[in-house]
């Protein structure tokens, strides 16, 4: 399997060509099975959880089928959202 630093940024870079080079992507992890996630889109307004994460899994559920990851937890929010969190 490639490097961690490049399967990062190869998901990242899918992620991007879905949410728009706007959006802001933060992935972390350990090692190169577990990935935690954060996704900041103005694509996510009015879509529900669910609606949310079938979009994202349409995009890495290939790398979990295939076993290059073991798990990818993430939490998705519209800019708006993020800007309350934080």
């Amino acid at each position: 399997m490639e490097s961690i630093i490049m399967f990062k940024d190869k998901i990242n870079k899918e992620l991007k060509s879905i949410f728009g080079l706007d959006s802001d992507i933060k992935i972390f992890t350990d090692d190169d099975k577990y990935f935690n996630t954060i996704i900041i889109s103005d694509l996510f307004k009015d879509k529900t959880l669910l609606e949310r994460q079938k979009v994202v899994y349409d995009v890495v559920g290939k790398y979990i089928t295939s076993r290059e990851i073991h798990a990818f937890s993430f939490k998705t929010y519209t800019k708006s959202e993020w800007a309350s969190e934080s």
